[in-house]
């Protein structure tokens, strides 16, 4: 458990390529340097722990959410799926004083090759996830999102949450004063504005292909 918060907090602040396993190691106090490498065997295996540790409860909340969401009748509730996604993993911000790390660090990890959630459907503490990214995915079909924009706007929908939620969770560590709304507020705007980008429309725009790209480049 030591070496898992350790590498979440070192990954978080320096970004993963920055930061050896024997770093960790020494950071957490262990006298054998390998003991990373000998626990996990690779950066990227280690990683997937942190990941691992943190999603476990957050998928559990998550899921929960969306079988009040199916009760209610509103398994396709674009608000709903975006509480879903959004309310469990806001719950790892920290406060002022007690900072936290994870939502950092998903933003750096997320890049790192075989990292678990570039596979959402892989593992069970990502099926959450993978629900609400379904069912977003079936509703911006159902309204007519052309199919080679639905991925992007899926990446740009989970984007936009996770980075807002990281560059509040640094401001709270570093600089708590440049907060100017309360946690519940900045919540609140964060669902909104998800919300509108999940559905917001497309402008038509001229068909092209990639041949026609590369040739008007």
């Amino acid at each position: 458990m030591l070496l898992i918060e350790t590498a979440e907090r070192l990954f978080a602040e320096r970004g993963v390529n920055a930061v050896s396993l024997r770093e960790i190691g020494a950071t957490a106090g262990q006298r054998n340097t390998g003991a990373v490498r000998y626990h996990f065997g690779t950066k990227e295996a280690l990683v997937n722990a942190v990941f691992e540790h943190r999603m476990t409860p957050i998928n559990k909340r998550r899921l929960a959410m969306l079988a009040e969401l199916h009760d209610a009748a509103r398994s396709h509730d674009v608000r709903g799926l975006t509480e879903a996604y959004l309310l469990p993993l806001a719950g790892m911000l920290g406060d002022p004083g007690q900072p936290s790390w994870y939502l950092r660090f998903c933003v750096h990890a997320s890049f790192v090759a075989g990292a678990a959630p570039n596979d959402l459907d892989a593992q069970p503490w990502t099926r959450g996830v993978a629900i609400v990214r379904d069912r977003i995915r079936e509703i911006l079909t159902d309204q007519g999102l052309p199919a080679d924009l639905i991925q992007e706007r899926w990446t740009l929908y989970s984007g936009h949450l996770t980075h807002a939620l990281a560059d509040r969770e640094l401001l709270t560590e570093i600089a708590p004063t440049r907060i100017s709304t309360s946690r519940e507020v900045f919540l609140s705007h964060l669902l909104d504005t998800a919300v509108s980008l999940a559905l917001a429309p497309i402008t038509p725009m001229p068909k092209t292909t990639h041949a026609d790209r590369r040739r008007s480049a």
